[in-house]
């Protein structure tokens, strides 16, 4: 099966990606914990629906002067509130947007985010495209504090089509890392190839067969 699409002549990133959030904590070699940036701190603040179950993300990182992306997917958020329960005065008021202390204001949006594969970046005009994409884990970590951007849907169409053939061959890791949450994870990726894209649907139809069988009969969360 091959694929031709609109967003061919659309590069895969660009410099005007939303930044969603940075790298807080991981969990595993693929497995992350992203905080999401508030209204007062980014001139251009992530919303909700940026940031969904099942959203496309990626990371850039530097390997021996080699550009690479990391691709993932949000299969997890939870809202954290240390004041929770907590009387007394707060410090802080709307005007006080540079100067305040970490104790003062920390309602968080955590995501849980799962790394699918990586790929090259080459220059183009305007961004970057994917190239030598591979679904396999990716070999680097990141950095605390390494940027979150929300992938494209031109970059979501190059990693899932390297070589115009649909590959969804990460899907048995993203099970497996996002536990309860991977099978409706994995569909949802699904889902997102059958919107907009030229992807056959019967091919898409066995993996989502696959996916529902082997978690109905391993793990009992799909039926």
């Amino acid at each position: 099966m091959t694929h031709s699409d609109s967003t061919d002549d659309t590069p895969a990133i660009s410099g005007n990606d939303l930044t969603l959030g940075t790298v807080a904590e991981s969990h595993s070699q693929m497995d992350y914990v992203i905080e999401v940036y508030r209204d007062r701190e980014r001139e251009r603040p992530p919303e909700k629906q940026d940031y969904e179950f099942g959203q496309p993300v990626y990371s850039t990182t530097t390997i021996r002067g080699d550009e690479y992306a990391l691709i993932g997917v949000v299969y997890d958020s939870r809202l954290v509130d240390p004041d929770q329960g907590r009387a007394g005065p707060r410090l802080s008021n709307p005007d006080q947007e540079l100067f305040v202390p970490g104790y003062v204001d920390e309602k968080r949006t955590l995501l849980g985010v799962a790394f699918l594969g990586y790929a090259n970046l080459e220059p183009t005009s305007d961004g970057s495209n994917f190239t030598d994409v591979t679904q396999e884990m990716p070999p680097w970590t990141l950095e605390i504090d390494d940027s979150i951007l929300k992938l494209p849907r031109a970059g979501f169409e190059q990693f899932h089509f390297p070589e115009g053939a649909l590959r969804v061959q990460y899907y048995d890791r993203l099970i497996s890392t996002a536990d309860r949450f991977g099978a409706e994870v994995t569909l949802a990726l699904l889902d997102r190839l059958r919107d907009g894209s030229s992807a056959d649907e019967e091919l898409l139809n066995v993996i989502e067969q696959k996916v529902r069988w082997e978690t109905s009969s391993d793990r009992g969360v799909v039926r």
